[in-house]
């Protein structure tokens, strides 16, 4: 299967050779189109909506086998095949901050560990000093624990949840009470910076610097009726 595009339509073709477009668009490598809006440029045989419909999977599926957002909506603005192929959405916070605050932990040890060494001061200052360092890191430690646990998945209907503290954990998506989102303007569009999300008695909130957040933004937008 090939699949191409532009910021206007994106192409098909399948094994057996058939052609065809859709309107859409390639964003950074990712493929968006109308399901509706099929341009047949190549086919072999009578066309069938069948034919529409199964390359329309195959073209997910193979997205989904090959790591490439490949989705298509229908009149709904639904995707197609997202839960029977268990499209997955996903959003953590970026691994590169572990280098920022190995750096904030490293500078703050060495110190420590060289006087201790040189043995030349008291060992009350030197405890003060340690306390001290450790109160300093420690919102940088809590904070690197939570880049390394958080993570919350999207599959099909179904959202797994592992939180900084404690178990992992899923539910579906209409267990979710509501979700808030806070906006801002960005030169004259508005640009979402904070989710909110509410479920029972648990609530879980996203960043705009988190990974993949304006994919799952947009998985709530679709799959959430109670957003504020």
């Amino acid at each position: 299967m090939k699949i191409t595009g532009t910021k206007s339509y994106i192409q098909i073709e399948d094994d057996n050779g058939n052609i065809a477009r859709f309107d859409g668009e390639v964003c950074f490598n990712d493929f968006y189109a109308w399901a509706d809006s099929i341009c047949w440029i190549k086919h072999q045989g009578e066309i069938t909506d069948q034919d529409r419909i199964h390359l329309i999977y195959q073209a997910t599926q193979y997205g989904k086998d090959h790591d490439i957002k490949i989705l298509f909506f229908d009149n709904d603005n639904k995707v197609m095949f997202e839960a029977e192929l268990g499209l997955k959405t996903e959003v953590y916070w970026a691994k590169n901050d572990l280098i920022f605050i190995a750096v904030i932990l490293l500078s703050m040890i060495f110190p420590i560990v060289f006087i201790a060494m040189l043995d030349v001061v008291s060992s009350m200052f030197l405890f003060a000093l340690s306390v001290g360092a450790i109160i300093f890191v420690s919102p940088f430690i809590l904070w690197g624990i939570s880049i390394c646990r958080f993570q919350m998945i999207a599959k099909g209907d179904d959202i797994t949840m592992r939180p900084v503290i404690g178990t992992s954990y899923t539910f579906p998506v209409t267990e979710i009470i509501r979700v808030e989102r806070k906006v801002k303007n960005v030169y004259g569009w508005q640009e979402c910076v904070k989710i909110v999300i509410y479920i029972k008695n648990k609530k879980i909130t996203l960043r705009r610097s988190m990974i993949g957040f304006d994919d799952m933004d947009a998985y709530l937008l679709r799959h959430v009726d109670h957003i504020i």
